[in-house]
């Protein structure tokens, strides 16, 4: 088991969208939850499209993310369309 420090959290709702200063990773708080996190960097593979890419960035879909689970990562932002999820810094 790993113990994440969280300094800090902000919760994004349905038709929320941002980003927080030195965030380390995002946390599903509803077990509906959709929507989307872009992070730093390039994912080598595409699981049954749980994740898109670009030239420098990847986003990754919510709806796949487990519930109440800090999951780290380099959060550039966070867009909420159903739901709620936090990023965590």
């Amino acid at each position: 088991m790993v113990n994440h420090r969280i300094f800090n959290a902000k919760a994004f709702a349905a038709g929320e969208s941002g980003s927080l200063d030195r965030a380390w990773g995002v946390m599903k708080g509803t077990a509906v939850c959709s929507g989307s996190v872009t992070i730093e960097g390039v994912a080598d593979n595409n699981y049954s499209g749980t994740i898109s890419q670009t030239s420098n960035h990847t986003t990754i879909k919510l709806e796949h993310l487990a519930q109440g689970e800090p999951i780290p990562m380099y959060v550039r932002n966070i867009s909420v369309t159903s739901g709620v999820a936090y990023l965590l810094a």
